[in-house]
């Protein structure tokens, strides 16, 4: 008989998705703002005239007994520099599931204003009755993984006008320059760079290595040091990029002072600190190679044949001008990339990414490598990567033997996947709408199509590639058109599908239930990633990612080998290899490549996300 189930009405928890602070009525001139809470601190970044603004992606949760405060540092007129401590006295803040609220405080005269988005997990919900201690929430790997290593720290080195700021805003998914053009002298190594919109990465900026620039390599060499010796993983340097335009012909790439500092790193001076050497602009050579060839070699030649024809050739002259050069005070153990930060390179900014990880995981730890695929926004293949070693760490290794789901019910058991596959992909989502109840809801009722049974043939093998991702860009085509609004056909009822409330069972049917909501939500993710673009994401645009995958002929697919799969349970140890190594290859097996993004993007129209429309 089925465990008896009562409701059990639980407290909305609060989570910060922003604070703004306005100063322009105040003597006081605020000139930084920390919040503190718990015993994180979060800086609020200065906005236009006497404003600072600051989103958090994900929101901040507010965990019972923390405690929340703005820490500020003002000058008033005439006077020396103030601090000041603003508390919030928590009792007093309303709690409530709806999607936003704003808390306003005024004190001396500077108007604060909190943002806190809705509840991510059930306030009533059909709990079972039992002696075991479910009273705790299961807790996400990645909190674990956060904890270790908050953000992916990394050194961008580099003259004034090389493209360290494009290559950080598109690598990263930010829209303004992070990295300020420095006059020789201003710039301060130690000066922590955080973006309001993607907070899961921190960027030092280092101006390159001018002839007899001997000062400056000392400078780089300090911090390298400084930061190696830090105890903590979250303090220490992970990665260092060494930026280059790719010099025309005949001119030099390395500079005396660059020499110098590449001689360190083979000799093994600066640790074991990846240093990958970008060299950027590929967009510019590739466009001055095609004019020097010569227009007779290219008759009778196919533009495929005409563009690989172009990049052997570049291939070759990168090889003399760049390659060479480098490997000679390199040594083999410096890697590098050729990027450009236009659209139709996607891939060489996912290389150059990948390369980085690779090293960050062989020579710092893998939770910095998981940071950096997390803090990454050019290579949603990483993002499938980094979920499956999230993954692999607790819960997708034992979802048939896993001690942490007894007595616990399905939806409870989701809620600790879905989260940790949301955080990994990392999108702009301020309003915290990827943790929501209502999408939490669409993803389970995806799921629920499971128990229609298969509508084609399950052996039948789809094209992967352009054409899967082809047709789904048809598709984003067709809903995205202006004014229409979203139709989700999942959502057509409103009743969550019953069995979330089912207490943990092992059966055949539950390990396809979760292996159909670990997938179906990765590739909605991965088609919201196509379509958001790193902006802030909406209801709006978050639908349409569930609606393309709905209407796409991979979701059917998807399904049909979920049901294919072989759900023979004598051993537990087997059930659990077999059921992770099924996810990892439905994962694989659909994950669009960074070469065919472009491509794809190319056909998918802009989307608006504004004005947003309910769930």
């Amino acid at each position: 008989m089925a465990n008896p189930t009562h409701t059990l009405t639980v407290p909305c928890a609060l989570h910060i998705s922003g604070i703004s602070i306005d100063f322009s009525n105040s003597e006081k001139n605020v000139e930084s703002a920390e919040a503190r809470i718990g015993e994180s601190f979060r800086s609020i970044e200065r906005d236009a005239g006497k404003t600072m603004r600051q989103t958090f992606s994900p929101p901040i949760k507010l965990s019972v007994g923390d405690t929340f405060s703005l820490h500020l540092r003002y000058r008033r007129r005439f006077r020396k520099i103030g601090h000041e401590d603003i508390h919030f006295d928590l009792d007093n803040i309303p709690r409530t599931s709806d999607a936003r609220q704003e808390y306003h405080k005024s004190h001396d005269n500077i108007e604060i204003v909190v943002v806190f988005s809705g509840n991510t997990t059930i306030e009533h919900a059909e709990q079972p009755d039992s002696t075991s201690d479910t009273t705790q929430e299961l807790q996400p790997t990645t909190n674990e993984i956060i904890q270790i290593c908050p953000r992916f720290r990394i050194l961008v080195i580099g003259k004034t006008g090389v493209g360290k700021s494009s290559l950080i805003n598109r690598a990263f998914g930010v829209h303004e320059a992070i990295a300020s053009t420095h006059k020789p002298g201003e710039a301060n190594i130690d000066h922590e760079f955080i973006s309001p919109q993607n907070d899961r990465f921190v960027l030092h900026d280092s101006k390159g290595f001018e002839p007899g620039g001997e000062g400056n390599v000392n400078i780089v060499r300090g911090f390298i040091e400084r930061r190696r010796n830090m105890p903590a993983l979250k303090d220490q340097l992970h990665a260092v990029w060494l930026c280059f335009e790719i010099p025309r012909a005949g001119g030099r790439l390395l500079e005396t002072g660059t020499e110098d500092f590449l001689t360190l790193k083979r000799g093994g001076k600066l640790g074991n600190i990846p240093v990958v050497v970008v060299f950027t602009k590929y967009d510019r050579f590739i466009n001055r190679v095609n004019r020097t060839l010569d227009e007779s070699s290219l008759v009778g030649l196919s533009p495929n044949a005409v563009k690989e024809l172009i990049k052997n050739k570049a291939d070759a002259e990168l090889k003399e001008i760049c390659i060479g050069p480098l490997e000679k005070f390199a040594g083999s153990d410096v890697p590098h990339a050729t990027v450009s930060t236009k659209e139709d390179h996607t891939e060489t900014l996912a290389r150059l990414i990948q390369i980085t990880e690779e090293r960050v995981c062989k020579h710092v730890a893998t939770e910095a490598s998981v940071m950096t695929s997390i803090a990454q926004r050019v290579d949603p293949g990483l993002k499938i990567k980094a979920s499956i070693e999230v993954g692999k760490r607790r819960y997708w290794k034992a979802l048939a033997s896993c001690a942490a789901f007894q007595d616990r019910t399905t939806w409870d058991c989701l809620r600790v996947l879905h989260t940790d596959i949301v955080a990994v992909w990392n999108f702009h989502d301020p309003h915290g709408y990827l943790y929501s109840h209502d999408f939490r809801k669409l993803v389970v009722n995806m799921v629920d199509k499971l128990d229609v049974g298969p509508t084609t043939n399950p052996d039948r093998t789809m094209t992967v590639g352009l054409s899967t991702v082809g047709a789904i860009a048809g598709i984003v085509s067709v809903l995205a058109g202006p004014a229409v609004p979203i139709v989700v056909p999942i959502v057509a009822s409103a009743v969550i599908a019953k069995w979330v409330y089912d207490v943990y069972q092992l059966s055949g049917v539950v390990l396809q239930r979760f292996i159909a909501y670990i997938v179906d939500l990765t590739l909605v993710l991965q088609i919201l990633y196509l379509v958001s673009d790193s902006r802030e994401l909406s209801r709006r645009v978050i639908k349409l990612a569930v609606a393309s995958y709905h209407a796409s002929p991979t979701s059917g697919e998807v399904h049909n080998r979920i049901q294919g799969y072989d759900r023979k349970l004598t051993l537990l140890q087997r059930a659990d290899r077999d059921t992770l190594d099924k996810i990892i290859e439905l994962m694989e097996l659909y994950r669009i490549d960074a070469k065919e993004i472009s491509a794809v993007r190319a056909q998918i129209p802009s989307v608006d996300s504004v004005p947003d429309e309910p769930w």
